[in-house]
């Protein structure tokens, strides 16, 4: 299986979701593979081509769990009704707010006029720049109600 040297004591360890496949690559396998019934699993890049639905299952590995489109996925889950639609991968990735009454593609009309309209309400996410950062950090500085200094007098500590 897949041994894996760590430390200065040099011990070997063993990861179970690390398998080595006929080429020599290692590879994660996901322990829950057989049970899970999540349409969108990280380990299988043909499933990432699907659709999910908000009342399907989600991935629920702990290793994978903390990508962007799982915890959205989760956050959708919580909000969205039975008639929202479904997601793709993409519009998952993209989803910054999510609120109650947000809905997805109907799946009895044609995807690609119903994907645009969608990406058109929703922009893509743009990083700010460390100028914009700094000049909102001086700016929420003003509203700061944390008194300047330390404490004086009797109850200083």
């Amino acid at each position: 299986m897949a041994d894996q040297l760590t430390g200065k004591g040099a011990r070997p360890t063993h990861d179970p979701d690390l398998v080595q496949d006929l080429s020599g690559h290692r590879t994660r396998t996901c322990t829950l593979f057989e049970t899970c019934l999540a349409p969108l699993c990280p380990l299988d890049p043909a499933s990432l081509k699907g659709i999910w639905y908000p009342d399907e299952e989600i991935c629920r590995s702990r290793t994978q769990g903390g990508r962007p489109w799982i915890r959205a996925q989760r956050r959708l889950a919580r909000v969205a009704g039975r008639g929202a639609g479904y997601f793709t991968l993409v519009m998952l990735s993209r989803l910054a707010v999510i609120r109650k009454g947000i809905a997805g593609l109907d799946p009895d009309l044609p995807e690609e006029q119903q994907l645009r309209a969608w990406f058109q309400k929703r922009p893509e996410q743009r990083c700010p720049s460390p100028s914009d950062k700094a000049a909102r950090a001086r700016h929420l500085t003003k509203f700061s109600f944390r008194k300047k200094g330390g404490r004086k007098g009797p109850g200083a500590i």
